[in-house]
């Protein structure tokens, strides 16, 4: 029933004309990077950019509805905080990993508590080839933070798939000392920088 309700989703905003096309994908090869291997900068960006090889490599929309239910299955594309989603370029939600609801939905104001447009700013990093996102986000790890959330970094890619321009990203929640420019730089060092 649950992957009834989203072909249908699917369909309505799409409108089911063969999505994904282009040579068949492989999802599992140990030597890519996986949700759970998302640690920083650097395996943000390569699980993003793995994750738009195999969406463009999808032969038909039978594959394509498929993989979705694999991208949301804990494991190798969703490991606790770490998902992947795909939105339009007019902000609507096609695919998230972590909450069915947002599909179909229009978030293009969404913003955090510092008013970062969250799914502005990624659609814009997307158009730029691929890029970062700082915002803040309810991590489901900490307590306490639904209200504020805690930083968060996303990564964004531009996904063209069957004529459709639509952007493909994840995210992930760095170590508090890992948002900062002067991380690891003891108050003397920092002070001797504004002699």
């Amino acid at each position: 029933m649950q992957r009834s309700k989203f072909i249908v989703r699917f369909s309505c905003v799409l409108g089911l004309a063969g999505l994904f096309c282009g040579a068949g994908p492989t999802f599992a090869q140990d030597s890519e990077i996986t949700a759970g291997d998302v640690v920083d900068r650097a395996t943000l960006q390569a699980f993003v950019l793995r994750a738009k090889s195999v969406v463009e490599g999808f032969t038909s929309l039978a594959e394509a509805l498929g993989s979705f239910d694999t991208f949301r299955a804990e494991g190798e594309w969703s490991k606790g905080s770490v998902y992947l989603f795909v939105f339009t370029t007019t902000g609507l939600g096609i695919f998230h990993g972590a909450d069915e609801s947002v599909e179909g939905q229009n978030l293009i104001d969404l913003e955090d508590i510092n008013g970062v447009k969250i799914v502005q700013e990624l659609i814009s990093a997307a158009a730029a080839g691929g890029g970062f996102v700082e915002y803040f986000s309810n991590n489901p790890a900490v307590d306490g933070d639904e209200e504020n959330g805690s930083p968060k970094v996303g990564y964004a890619a531009p996904l063209n798939v069957f004529g459709q321009e639509l952007m493909i990203g994840s995210g992930f929640y760095p170590a508090s000392d890992e948002m900062t420019a002067v991380e690891h730089t003891a108050w003397g060092q920092l002070k001797s920088g504004f002699k």
